[in-house]
Formats: structure tokens, C-alpha cells, sequence
């Protein structure tokens, strides 16, 4: 059996099995460990498993860590900046728009301010910063509880106030977003402001930059279908976008050299 075979058929077994170690693969494949060590580093640099000690996990089994705002701020930034550029054509001058907390949306709020009469309503302190001196804008704060280390409200009076409310469009970055599953989030009550602010809109859309695909959070929130457009940057994986844009959902792909 070529190497190549032998990589297709792990993949495979992950998809039949979500996991496999290496002793399972020895008696498979009748190669040593260190060749199936090296298939497996392989096919993690090429987005397809994580490895873990002794084995392989298959990728949409991968939760996904919720981290701090301020490690988020640094994590893939050129690609939430491409990805805000592309979600940019979706808005029209005198919408009402509603922003989810994140560094993704953050990066599509910074191009808002000039040239466009707007109404922004948010959750998001950094992005309520960044848009409260412009002119054109007229900037709702939604509030609740600060969710420390986080820079957002949250709550039961925010998710009261959501309902008091109706945007024309909602932009959301999720933790992760399992093509099977959909979006989530690691936390309940964010879970249950996502579902509100989905409530709240007549149309939404997803933000997610490409390391977020095919890993998932203990919260789903929404699924695939429940978006009108999703806007990914370019490091996703030829077989991950052909399934996303199978979903129905008009897909945005962000070139970072845009």
C-alpha cells in the first residue's frame, strides 16, 4: 500500500471510529509505529486530525478552549481584518445592525465609522469604544452584567432588552463551528445572548475565521442553515468550504491580500 492510501484509509477510520492510536494502526497496516507516527504529523499539518499521545483525533471532535479577550486580540488577526473587509459589502447605509462580542466583529466595526449613516446596537465595549465618536452613527449599548476578562454585557437584561428591539442584520463570530453541528460557544449564557440577538434580527450573518472550522463547543447556539451568509478568510480547506457552501448559506471567501 503508497503512503497516500495509507492516509486516506486513517482518515477513514477517524471518520468511522473519531479516533484511533497508534497500536490500532500497527495491526491495520503492518508498517512500523514511527511511519505512522510521521502519516499522522502529516496529516495534522495538513488540517485533517489533531494527534494526541499515542493517536489521532478526528477534527470535529476537538473542543474548543474559550480564551481570554486579550489572547484573542493577537490570535489570527490578518484574517479577522480580511474577513471584516469582505463582510463589509453586506451592510447599507441606514441600516440597524446588531454586533456580537468578538475581535472578529471588532475588526468589521473599525471600518463603520466613516461614509455610512448607520444605527449599531452591541453588547461589546471595545467596539461601543471605537464607535461612540462617530457622527454617522447612532451607537446602542445593550446592557446586563460585565463578563470579566471579557469586555461584554451579558445577562438576563440583556437578553430582555434584545427583545425589546429588531435589527436588519446581525454579524456573530462563534467559538467553533462544527460543519455537522454548527455554531457554538463554550459558555450557556452566551449561548442564550446569541439565540436573542438572533431573535432580534431579520437576517445573520457569521463571521469565522478558518482555524474556528471543524472544532466544536460544549453550546451549540445555531446551525448552518440559519445563516444567511458566512464570510471565511482563505485558510480553509478546499473540503471544508465545499461542505459549507453545500449548507445553502452565501459564502464569502477573505483573500488577506485584499
Amino acid at each position: 500500500m503508497f503512503a497516500q492510501e495509507r492516509r486516506e484509509r486513517i482518515l477513514e477510520m477517524l471518520k468511522e471510529k473519531k479516533r484511533v492510536d497508534v497500536n490500532e494502526l500497527i495491526e491495520v497496516f503492518q508498517v512500523s509505529g514511527a511511519t505512522l507516527r510521521a502519516d499522522i504529523r502529516d496529516l495534522e499539518n495538513m488540517g485533517l486530525l489533531v494527534r494526541t499521545h499515542g493517536g489521532a483525533l478526528y477534527k470535529e471532535d476537538v473542543y474548543s478552549p474559550e480564551n481570554t479577550i486579550d489572547d484573542r486580540k493577537t490570535l489570527h488577526l490578518e484574517e479577522k481584518k480580511a474577513i471584516g473587509r469582505e463582510a463589509l459589502s453586506w451592510i447599507q447605509p441606514g441600516d440597524t445592525i446588531l454586533l456580537d462580542s468578538g475581535t472578529t466583529t471588532l475588526e468589521l466595526a473599525r471600518l463603520l465609522k466613516e461614509g455610512r449613516k448607520l444605527t449599531v446596537i452591541t453588547n461589546d465595549l471595545p467596539i461601543a469604544m471605537e464607535l461612540q465618536g462617530s457622527k454617522e452613527i447612532h451607537l446602542i449599548l445593550i446592557g446586563g452584567s460585565i463578563r470579566t476578562n471579557f469586555e461584554c454585557t451579558y445577562g438576563a437584561c440583556a437578553i430582555e432588552f434584545l427583545s425589546s428591539v429588531r435589527a436588519d442584520k446581525l454579524f456573530l463570530s462563534p467559538n467553533a463551528l462544527s460543519l455537522s453541528q454548527g455554531a457554538s460557544t463554550p459558555n450557556i449564557e452566551i449561548a442564550g445572548l446569541k439565540k436573542a440577538m438572533m431573535r432580534s434580527a431579520n437576517e445573520v450573518y457569521m463571521l469565522c475565521d478558518s482555524s474556528k472550522i471543524g472544532t466544536r463547543a460544549t453550546n451549540v447556539f445555531a446551525g448552518l442553515s440559519e445563516f444567511k451568509g458566512i464570510a471565511v478568510d482563505e485558510g480553509i480547506r478546499k473540503e471544508d468550504l465545499d461542505r459549507l457552501m453545500k449548507q445553502g448559506a452565501a459564502v464569502k471567501v477573505a483573500s488577506l491580500n485584499s
